[in-house]
């Protein structure tokens, strides 16, 4: 059996961690407003989506949940008044999310100090490592998506 270096070792721990951690502060942050996390996550990817406004069909795809569970999250970001749902003026059958004006910042006040202190983080790297990261984590990123897709029951 061949020995795996120490260093990829402990690489595939931080990577698990790393997770664990991401998990824990996201059902942090959704607690602190209300929500679960998967209505979190469900308004993060609808926020940052490069089509605007989103529909849930289209969110269903990029999160994929079943359209049941999307129509619940909405249901419950509805009720904590960060986003509304409205019909498309161009086609009538398609509904299209909006996010309510404002709400932004009760989201933000949780990242803030967070990606304050990532940023400080980033600055000490220089354009090599940064680059280094930006691969790494961007490949990360595509064997997951592509893992997803692949093995995905119809």
């Amino acid at each position: 059996m061949q020995r795996i270096p120490e260093e990829r070792v402990d690489v595939v721990r931080l990577r698990f961690i790393l997770g664990v951690k991401l998990a824990a502060f996201n059902q942090f942050v959704a607690t602190q407003l209300g929500l679960s996390v998967t209505d979190l996550e469900c308004l993060e990817v609808a926020y940052y989506d490069e089509v605007q406004p989103v529909t849930p069909g289209r969110l269903s795809k990029r999160m994929g949940l079943s359209p049941g569970s999307i129509t619940i999250s909405l249901k419950n970001l509805e009720k904590a008044g960060m986003i509304k749902r409205e019909t498309d003026p161009t086609d009538g059958r398609r509904i299209l999310l909006r996010f309510i004006a404002g709400r932004r910042s009760s989201i933000d006040g949780y990242f803030e100090a967070v990606n304050r202190e990532i940023t400080h983080l980033d600055e000490t790297l220089d354009s090599v490592e940064l680059e280094s990261v930006r691969k790494y984590v961007t490949r990360l990123m595509k064997i997951l998506d592509d893992f997803m897709a692949e093995n995905r029951i119809q």
